[in-house]
């Protein structure tokens, strides 16, 4: 008998244009600010997200995205903060109503045809922001036309929606939660009203920030400076550090100051612009 964990988490399956918002805030150090930058700066998702495939037949990994840094945006010394989180897709309801065949089912109304929910074509699992702190999750979404029923005696017309499959731009959503608590029989939850303006936002991953800082060495370029090869030419008084390779890394004249009588008072080290070539290490040694 197996006694086993059984895990529920599946990897995110994301579309990086249509699923993802992405912002940056850049600081020259962490306790400076940049005048150009009053706030976060948006990003294109399709730029700076790619997709990771297997070394065999190059399959897409599902979960595993490449993040890349546009060297036309990321192209400073300093801090930037990266801000990843799901696409907010601005829209309108059309309608809060229920089914005609089902007046107990009640749902918000949409459309799917929106400019901004370009590209989605079911809304299953979405949620719905209302603002202030007030949201749905779309539990179902199907195609939907209208129709127009006659609730009884007294009662004027209503407009009701009866599922199709039809390419209808309307759909119906089922949202939860939508009944009434036990303990409040007669309350009903907001789901929102006609030509109210909400966010339709994806919930395939949580929202993300990453922090990445631009500097000018690393390890391996430390580790050049501290223990790679050097040549001191006495005679020109340069000092060229060499890397792993033997490529010229970085060159600083040397050179002493002394007073009236000769005697040395400093020895001065400074950075070299002008490099030297002909302190190639292969000819020296």
């Amino acid at each position: 008998m197996s006694t086993g964990v059984f895990g529920s988490i599946r990897p995110a399956n994301i579309n990086p244009e249509i699923d993802v918002d992405m912002y940056y805030y850049y600081r020259p150090t962490r306790g400076e600010t940049d005048p150009d930058f009053n706030g976060y700066k948006q990003l294109s998702p399709s730029q700076c997200l790619g997709y990771c495939v297997t070394d065999s037949d190059e399959e897409k990994i599902i979960g595993l995205y490449n993040l890349k840094l546009p060297l036309n945006v990321f192209n400073k010394k300093g801090v930037y903060s990266i801000y990843i989180k799901p696409k907010e897709c601005p829209t309108t309801i059309i309608d809060v109503s229920v089914l005609a065949a089902y007046p107990s089912v009640k749902g918000v109304v949409l459309n799917i045809r929106d400019p901004y929910l370009s590209g989605i074509n079911d809304l299953t699992g979405y949620r719905i922001d209302y603002g202030d702190g007030v949201s749905r999750l779309i539990k179902s979404c199907n195609r939907c036309e209208p129709v127009i029923i006659n609730t009884g005696d007294g009662y004027p017309k209503s407009t009701r929606y009866n599922l199709t499959d039809s390419s209808s731009n309307l759909v119906f959503c089922t949202v939860s939660p939508s009944s009434s608590p036990t303990y409040k029989t007669n309350a009903s939850p907001y789901i929102g009203e006609p030509g109210l303006e909400v966010k339709v936002v994806n919930t395939k991953f949580s929202p993300k920030l990453i922090e990445i800082e631009m500097v000018d060495h690393d390890a391996d370029t430390i580790s050049y400076m501290l223990e790679g090869d050097q040549v001191n030419d006495r005679d020109n008084g340069i000092i060229t550090t060499y890397n792993e390779e033997h490529e010229i890394y970085h060159q600083s004249d040397f050179y002493v100051i002394k007073d009236r009588l000769g005697n040395p008072l400093y020895n001065v080290k400074r950075k070299r612009d002008n490099i030297d070539h002909g302190q190639d290490y292969e000819n020296i040694i």
